[in-house]
């Protein structure tokens, strides 16, 4: 199990983030069962609804979790109900695969999800001297991120069940036959010996004649052209560390002093390396039980007394801590915490060489030798200068966040005309940005505006009440430590440019577009007098062509190549280069690259086409177990946005 673990970091990691995230959505099979209530929803699950709120949930924290990840990300195309409706169905299968496996009872056993625990180092230190977890302390850490034990396992339990589940159906597909390969890198190992003739759209721009009518005709047929989107300028204020941090200064004492209480973070703390005798008795037992072990650690305490150079022997024939009674009750070096509060106590008082008496802790009595003791060793604030300043920076954003939100809010409420008032009183300064669509991309955006493209600015900067009074907006939290406020000081609708302030436009483009139609007639009209009426067209040297190696041309001319006979060589074909004209392409002889350059084409594909594979057989399992499922969409399926079309082509 450990090696299964090791080897998913995926897992791990979501395992990692149950400790850091209070809800974690979707955490395991008995979560889910609370969770999920009757009814219709906007989806269910053998009759367990998927409300609205779950999946106006899921989908706000996969689009944060996206913009983390990729923080130039063009948000909009998430914001869209294509994507909404996309997490709606990935939640979906996810549901889908709980109840299955709740169903088929296909858990992870209860040794399993222990030794999942024990690979997450916040609770591996945990730990103590007989290697079990101190249950206090476990309960301690899980209270802090707003867990139980109960609810934390329970979250284990099913995303170790999940991913055993998943890995099943992809050890059961992960055989593919080699041709399935092939198949996919031969098209991309195919050559073609070719000659090109190229009919560019500028040799017939001077053909194209045209009256204004004509333009103004096309102009009407094609106003999409030239319509404008939505826009707005728009002055706002930007409360994030920076400015926090700025409007609360320190002082080198600060810092210094800061770092002396703090201190013990930055160094190695005392550790102490120490022997010990388990007698175990559970702090359950009965008395009689009790005094039985504790009288047996006594007559062994009386024997190291009297032998002290016979403890890693004793320890070897009576401790029953079973990590340590094979290494003479050796437990290595180990710092306070880790220990139960009575034995850490009690060997952190010893100096090196002393026993200690008997020792009373929840798992037993024990006896204890001190062998070593490494000191605290805490570093000279210079030497972790860096992250000391980070750190103490992070304390006082703690601090003093949420009171200058505060502020900003009641400067604002004041005064909803403007923003100076509101940059006066926390020191901010007033930016501006214009011409800003809906759709803005952050990339396209400089650094200062990118924060505008959030979905919570998105959505406030485009509601009907900011366009129209032009007041300043309530703060809008876009993270945990950035909060905007903002303005908008000019609306421009969408609409269509008229004819006359585009008419230049709409001439270059009209001309563009008849020019590639006369070059494409006439690269047809030359196409079709066939092979043997060749004479006078302006074809290039031969040159090899393939699609991994396409030279200098287009995929259109690649494909064109490939596409010829090539039992009827040489060979004409026609390619259609868009507003850049026509090509005819004369394909003289067909090979094969050599196996020096598909062995690594082989390598590189074939762990994509296994995986496509395996995608495509899961994908297939989870349709066929949703009718046994009951499973129902209850939200119409909304058309692929033209972007995403676009894209795809």
């Amino acid at each position: 199990m450990f090696e299964f673990i090791r080897k998913n970091n995926k897992l791990l990691t979501g395992l990692l983030m149950l400790l850091i995230l209070p809800a974690f959505v979707l955490g395991g099979i008995e979560l889910y069962h609370r969770a999920a209530g009757a009814g219709d929803g906007v989806a269910s699950v053998n009759g367990r609804a998927i409300t609205q709120h779950e999946w106006d949930a899921v989908h706000r924290q996969r689009v944060q979790q996206l913009r983390d990840a990729q923080p130039g990300l063009d948000v909009s195309l998430l914001d869209t109900d294509y994507a909404k409706y996309q997490t709606l169905e990935r939640l979906v299968e996810e549901y889908a695969v709980m109840e299955w496996i709740a169903k088929s009872k296909q858990f992870v056993s209860d040794q399993q999800v222990q030794e999942a625990l024990l690979e997450i180092p916040q609770i591996a230190a945990l730990r103590g001297a007989d290697g079990q977890i101190n249950t206090q302390a476990y309960a301690d850490l899980l209270r802090n991120s707003g867990q139980t034990p109960q609810s934390f396992e329970a979250a284990v339990r099913g995303q170790l069940s999940e991913q055993q589940f998943m890995q099943g159906l992809g050890l059961a597909s992960s055989w593919q036959p080699a041709m399935l390969t092939e198949q996919v890198i031969k098209p991309l190992l195919q050559q073609r010996e070719v000659q090109v003739a190229m009919f560019p759209t500028a040799q017939y721009v001077a053909q194209v004649k045209h009256t204004d009518a004509q333009l103004q005709d096309w102009y009407r047929q094609h106003t999409a052209r030239y319509s404008v989107p939505e826009q707005v300028d728009v002055e706002y204020l930007v409360l994030d560390p920076q400015a926090v941090l700025k409007r609360h200064p320190h002082t080198d004492k600060d810092l210094a002093d800061w770092y002396a209480q703090q201190a013990a973070r930055y160094g190695t703390p005392e550790t102490r390396r120490a022997r010990h005798i388990l007698i175990a008795a559970d702090e359950k037992a009965d008395a009689a039980t009790q005094a039985a072990a504790q009288k047996k650690a006594e007559d062994l305490l009386k024997e190291i007394k009297a032998q002290p150079e016979r403890f890693a022997d004793l320890a070897q024939k009576h401790s029953q801590d079973p990590g340590s009674a094979a290494k003479g009750g050796d437990l290595g070096f180990f710092e306070h915490k880790t220990m139960v509060k009575p034995f850490a106590d009690a060997a952190f008082a010893l100096k090196p060489g002393e026993v200690s008496g008997v020792v009373k802790s929840p798992f037993g009595y024990h006896i204890i030798r001190l062998d070593d003791v490494k000191p605290a060793k805490v570093p000279a604030l210079q030497t972790v200068l860096q992250q000391v300043e980070n750190d103490f920076a992070e304390e006082r954003l703690k601090q003093h966040f949420a009171s200058d939100a505060n502020l900003l809010a009641e400067a604002v409420a004041k005064d909803r005309s403007s923003l100076q008032a509101a940059a006066s009183k926390l020191g901010l300064s007033v930016q501006t940005a214009k011409g800003l669509t809906a759709n803005a991309q952050a990339q396209q955006l400089p650094p200062t505006q990118v924060i505008l493209t959030h979905p919570n600015v998105q959505k406030v900067l485009f509601e009907q009440q900011t366009l129209s009074g032009k007041q300043v907006s309530d703060p809008i939290t876009v993270s945990p430590n950035d909060v905007v406020v903002l303005r908008v000081t000019n609306h421009v609708p969408a609409h269509t440019q008229a004819y006359e302030a585009v008419k230049a436009q709409v001439q270059a483009d009209y001309v563009q577009e008849k020019a590639a139609e006369l070059a494409k007639a006439a690269g047809q009209a030359q196409l079709q007098q066939g092979a043997a009426n060749t004479a006078g067209v302006p074809f290039a040297a031969p040159t090899t062509v393939s699609r991994i190696k396409p030279g200098n041309y287009s995929n259109a001319v690649v494909d064109a190549a490939l596409r010829a006979n090539v039992n009827k060589l040489p060979a004409l074909e026609g390619a259609d280069l868009g507003e850049q004209g026509y090509a005819i392409v004369r394909v003289l002889k067909a090979a094969t690259e050599s196996d020096e350059l598909a062995a690594p084409l082989r390598a590189q594909y074939a762990p994509a086409v296994q995986q496509s594979v395996a995608q495509a057989q899961v994908q297939a399992y989870l349709n066929s177990i949703k009718p046994q499922l009951k499973v129902k969409i209850n939200v119409p399926k909304p058309t692929v946005p033209q972007n995403l079309q676009h894209a795809a082509e």
